[in-house]
């Protein structure tokens, strides 16, 4: 389920060939403070949300220890579009 006014844009983990999706929530940040909404990286398998590593070009889920690969100037122009500050 889609929170009103979060974004979410599709890519494909070049990692497993998975389709995974950028996920961008209201007032979300890569790094977020307690209480924070995550923007971070919805993926195959795992309800949690993968921590997103724009400097590296990747993303991490302490969940389910599952490493990926995603454009970190993609990630970063979308966010700017969402109306968000990177990090």
């Amino acid at each position: 389920m889609t929170a009103a006014g979060e974004v979410r844009a599709v890519f494909t983990d070049l990692v497993h060939g998975a389709e995974c999706e950028l996920v961008i929530p209201p007032g979300g940040r890569v790094y977020p403070r307690p209480g924070e909404a995550k923007t971070g990286v919805a993926h195959p398998g795992c309800p949690a949300i993968a921590d997103l590593c724009i400097e590296l070009d990747a993303f991490w889920c302490p969940a389910c220890q599952r490493n990926g690969r995603v454009s970190g100037a993609w990630c970063a122009d979308l966010i700017r579009a969402a109306g968000q500050v990177t990090p």
